[in-house]
């Protein structure tokens, strides 16, 4: 049985002009971010790095432009966790390699499972 059978037809199209819509803005989107990311790859990847070094190496904080003020900021962050690091900080404390092996497993399969639903475009 079709599930489209039950649906006035006046609902039918409001739902078809919906999905045409969301179709035509996300092919707006996905120009738009093609063309974002170009410019931030220039922004961030060959950019942002020269700047960076000039004003490291010649103790610039801040530099005044038309559009405000640039600060040169000194930014540390962690790397994020996996296997082999949470083996190696918990060997520290657990000598015995089975119960090592057992809580890492542990660790790595009891993490919490977040459900959320998005619409996916495929690619005929």
């Amino acid at each position: 049985m079709n599930p489209f059978e039950k649906i006035p037809e006046q609902e039918i199209n409001h739902f078809k002009e919906k999905v045409q819509l969301w179709v035509n803005v996300d092919v707006q989107i996905e120009k738009l971010e093609k063309q974002l990311k170009d410019l931030k790859k220039v922004r961030d990847k060959e950019l942002e790095p020269e700047i960076t070094k000039f004003m490291v190496k010649y103790q610039v904080k801040d530099l005044n432009t038309d559009s405000g003020k640039l600060r040169c900021q000194e930014r540390k962050t962690k790397k994020g966790i996996n296997k082999n690091n949470i083996k190696e900080n918990l060997s520290k404390y657990l000598t015995e390699t089975d119960k090592l092996n057992d809580a890492i497993n542990d660790i790595w399969l009891n993490r919490e499972e977040i459900i959320s639903y998005k619409i996916k475009k495929c690619k005929n």
